[in-house]
């Protein structure tokens, strides 16, 4: 979901690391000087067989204006967008070289040292763009989401509130304050940020599902318009349509589990889950068991290692009274996983009734 959740906190290091980190890539990057600049550029162009159009205008401006950083910083953002980041630094640091008083250059430094894995130098550049420009709410929001996911919110609260001094109707802000609501299982508080996030921006997918979870675990009926409004966000995702699955079957109204389950079967043949979860209902509720046989074994096929799906067959089988097909289950249960309980008291229960 976010932009910094693979990523952990690194120990911080001082601000003047981080220059001297940087110039040490420009002088690296630039120890050719310009004209070496020029011709690196050129000799890209000649080998690349599909150069986008944005690119080479960008190259062809800076042949031009060769001390353009607003240039360089674009053509660094296109590295960014595109995953070439060793080309991205390279244009970043030259833009910083050239000017380094732009507080844009160093959220953008930031954004690549966050997907190289350098997290203290990111958040070291973060704090020099709002040193530079102390209305930078996308950069306070950035080190606030940092913050969360290392689970220091009382930092990432003060970063939240310094983005809404700023502007108050922002809706990440809100939903950034839920999710650490949410992280200090304060529910209710969590709730109501979210619902001011989407007060603020009626088309936040994220947060209709934040919201969806939420109250699912409340079994709040809420959860259920919510994943609703996810989906008429973006109606193929796969995600919205199994919470909303899930959250119809927690609630015991099967027929409109069953129903969203088949909608997101027909998008997402691979939905293994599904699968499961239609089976679970036609072998608990609806007493089908050939139907659910069926869903369970096309849950096996897409994952052969899927040991609740062989149990469910096996139930079934018992169920059915096929004894020697429930054991073959409950022992590929076991072959896959020897510690799984519920096929170990199965298969003890069979051997007692034979």
């Amino acid at each position: 979901m976010t932009f910094f959740i693979y990523f952990c906190y690194m120990k911080i290091r001082s601000f003047f690391y981080l220059l001297s980190s940087v110039l040490i890539g420009i002088t690296m990057l630039t120890a050719c000087g310009r004209d070496n600049t020029i011709s690196e550029t050129k000799k890209t162009d000649s080998t690349s067989q599909n150069v986008s159009e944005e690119l080479k205008q960008l190259d062809a401006q800076l042949l031009e204006q060769p001390d353009n950083a607003d240039l360089y910083h674009k053509r660094a953002k296109y590295y960014f967008d595109k995953k070439k980041y060793n080309e991205s630094f390279g244009d970043i640091t030259k833009a910083m070289k050239i000017d380094s008083s732009k507080a844009g250059y160093y959220s953008t430094l930031s954004d690549l040292y966050f997907v190289t894995n350098q997290t203290g130098n990111a958040k070291m550049a973060l704090e020099k763009c709002i040193n530079l420009d102390n209305k930078n709410v996308d950069a306070m929001l950035k080190l606030a989401e940092l913050y969360l996911y290392v689970r220091k919110n009382e930092q990432s609260m003060k970063y939240i509130n310094m983005a809404l001094k700023v502007n108050q109707y922002n809706a990440k802000a809100y939903f950034m304050k839920g999710m650490n609501y949410k992280e200090l299982k304060d529910t209710a508080k969590a709730i109501s940020s979210m619902q001011t996030a989407v007060e603020q921006d009626q088309q936040y997918y994220n947060a209709y599902i934040q919201l969806g979870i939420l109250c699912a675990a409340k079994k709040n009926p809420l959860a259920i318009q919510y994943y609703k409004n996810a989906i008429r966000i973006d109606e193929n995702s796969t995600e919205a349509w199994y919470n909303l699955g899930k959250c119809y079957q927690d609630m015991g109204e099967w027929t409109n589990a069953l129903e969203t389950y088949t909608n997101l079967i027909q998008m997402d043949q691979g939905s293994k889950n599904a699968h499961y979860n239609i089976g679970v209902i036609h072998l608990v509720n609806f007493k089908k068991y050939d139907l659910a046989i069926s869903h369970f074994t096309e849950a096996m096929r897409i994952d052969p290692k899927y040991v609740q799906a062989y149990y469910g067959r096996g139930v079934c089988y018992q169920s059915k009274r096929d004894i020697k097909n429930a054991a073959i289950d409950f022992q590929a249960c076991l072959d896959i996983d020897p510690k799984f309980e519920p096929a170990q008291i199965a298969l003890k229960e069979l051997s007692g009734s034979k």
